[in-house]
């Protein structure tokens, strides 16, 4: 015990050695508080991630569509059936951003591009090299493929023709392939899936030509 002290003093002692707690009420706004901070958090995570991989898309800054309908084919006129394709040349031009160049993609390499229609391909590129990108900066690159014979003549090539007669706009998707920097990868390239591009139609007497609008469609890393 303690005999130099006064009663009032150890009853101080005892209530100062006993642990705090907080009064009732005082322990829901704590929770709500807590609960807040919490949620905020966690969309800030979200917001942030999402702009990251943002960061880390190739856009498609602008694809044209130039195709030659065989106008001499007199027979599929005179039987109402659609004219057949000839030719047709996809241009495309796609924004590398920052963070990829040097990193993901090197700053010397190729490229190489796929388009298709209704996710049957119609034509892929010749390997088209690049030089001498600037390193965490935004780069534009552009590709062109064409297309003859078979790839045009077939279902497909019909089915393109009939979208034509029908409506003012096509849709093509595309596919590319780039030289791979990234240290922990051994393929030698990257593979990026792109959203469809949408392409509104000018039809000329022996042409047909096609230029993207809208949003730019985003093409994401395909493992």
């Amino acid at each position: 015990m303690h005999p130099d002290l006064t009663p009032e003093e150890i009853a101080q002692r005892r209530k100062d050695a006993e642990p705090f707690v907080y009064p009732e009420p005082f322990g829901f706004p704590v929770c709500v508080v807590l609960s807040f901070f919490i949620v905020f958090y966690l969309i800030i995570s979200t917001l942030l991630g999402l702009a990251t991989q943002l960061h880390r898309d190739i856009k498609i800054i602008s694809m044209d569509f130039t195709a030659e309908p065989n106008i001499n084919n007199k027979s599929s006129t005179q039987q109402g059936h659609y004219l057949p394709l000839v030719s047709a040349r996809w241009d495309l031009v796609i924004r590398v951003p920052g963070k990829l160049v040097g990193n993901d993609i090197c700053l010397q390499g190729n490229l190489q591009a796929s388009f298709l229609y209704k996710n049957v391909t119609l034509v892929t590129s010749s390997i088209h090299s690049y030089n001498d990108l600037e390193r965490d900066t935004p780069q534009l690159l552009s590709v062109s493929a064409v297309a003859t014979g078979e790839a045009l003549s077939g279902a497909v090539g019909k089915e393109i023709m009939e979208a034509i007669k029908e409506r003012n706009e096509l849709q093509f998707g595309s596919r590319l392939s780039l030289t791979d920097c990234r240290e922990e990868t051994k393929k030698g390239t990257v593979s990026y899936e792109c959203d469809e591009t949408k392409l509104r139609l000018e039809i000329g007497s022996d042409q047909i030509k096609a230029t993207a609008f809208g949003d730019h469609p985003t093409c994401i890393i395909k493992e």
